[in-house]
């Protein structure tokens, strides 16, 4: 039961995040219900594993996603890009430090990568609800964000996040190239 939700959790995303990289005018309801029932099905599949970063970036969208189907406007709450990518420059900075340290293959740097996702994870997925943060960088930074996440995750042995991170990058790489010529440069 616990792999059937995982791996029903991941598809779930994957068709949702296909649905805001292809579709120009997506139903935000639609996309946040969605989130919500892939988010909850993840955490009770990485909690039973122990792969928390999973656990983490999943109740994350959970709470957001339930905010936004209830009407919250979380654009109220304080949190702007310059905050977001002095964080993720100094996590990257930590990242780095922690390679040079342990070693560049070492299940450290994997570990801190994995929380860099996280973060990363998280916080975009927030600026972008709240209308912060353009539709291709939140894209872009999911690229990174999938990326980094795989070694921890091939690690743990999380075979659904490993798979859904994996398509999540390669969908949102698609979505953001798609994307790029609606952006304008005076924005």
């Amino acid at each position: 039961m616990i792999t059937f939700l995982g791996w029903f959790g991941s598809a779930l995303y994957l068709i949702n995040h296909s649905y805001i990289s292809i579709v120009k005018n997506w139903n935000p309801k639609l996309y946040y219900s969605a989130n919500l029932i892939a988010a909850l099905s993840l955490v009770m599949s990485s909690l039973i594993i122990i792969s928390y970063q999973a656990v983490v970036i999943n109740g994350f969208w959970a709470l957001v996603s339930i905010l936004l189907l209830i009407k919250f406007d979380i654009a109220k709450i304080p949190l702007s890009k310059s905050l977001f990518y002095i964080g993720f420059i100094l996590l990257l900075v930590w990242s780095a430090f922690i390679g040079y340290q342990h070693g560049w293959s070492s299940l450290m740097l994997y570990s801190c990568l994995g929380w860099s996702s996280s973060y990363v994870f998280c916080l975009s997925y927030f600026l972008f609800c709240s209308k912060k943060l353009t539709h291709v960088n939140y894209l872009l930074l999911n690229v990174y964000a999938a990326s980094v996440l795989l070694p921890i995750l091939w690690s743990q042995q999380n075979w659904p996040v490993f798979g859904l991170e994996v398509c999540w990058a390669i969908i949102s790489a698609y979505g953001a190239y798609s994307k790029i010529e609606q952006v304008h440069l005076i924005d």
